[in-house]
């Protein structure tokens, strides 16, 4: 009697020393799980803020001309216009944050159509535009910033 007695209690310790171990093994994988989500999250999020402004950075030097580039509002936004002049007519290419995205309106200069008319180019959290004197220009988004040194505006 003792021996099954003696099994059964045996068994039931393992048992719940196997459950613990168990229960521990699960919570460590979650607690990795969790942590990637969050490293993944960070590094995504980053190089959307990368790629943002390299966008921007490769219109602002296809399409540099002599005054053509500078930072104004739209609609209460701030935006970073660049314009160009095809056939003699002026042309604006208005870059801004709307809704979480990065987007972009080419218009011809003066038409006034509302914010959302531009085309989504990238989803991001932040976009911010600063002049920093009558030529340059600071593109922040998140962690990430630009400086933008227009060629035509410094003589080049």
């Amino acid at each position: 009697m003792k021996s099954i007695r003696g099994e059964q209690v045996g068994s039931a310790a393992a048992l719940m020393v196997f459950c613990v171990f168990a229960m521990l093994a699960f919570s460590v994988i979650m607690l990795g799980a969790v942590a990637y989500k969050n490293i993944a999250g960070a590094s995504r999020d980053g190089a959307d803020e990368r790629v943002c402004l390299s966008y921007i950075w490769t219109m602002v030097k296809n399409k540099d001309e002599a005054e053509g580039i500078y930072v104004d509002e739209f609609h209460g936004a701030p935006v970073l216009v660049i314009e160009e002049r095809l056939n003699d007519n002026v042309y604006q290419t208005l870059i801004y944050h709307h809704g979480g995205w990065v987007c972009e309106l080419f218009t011809q200069a003066g038409y006034d159509l509302p914010l959302d008319s531009g085309a989504r180019i990238i989803e991001i959290d932040e976009l911010r535009f600063e002049r920093i004197d009558d030529r340059n220009i600071l593109v922040s988004s998140g962690e990430q910033s630009l400086f933008i040194a227009p060629r035509a505006s410094t003589g080049g």
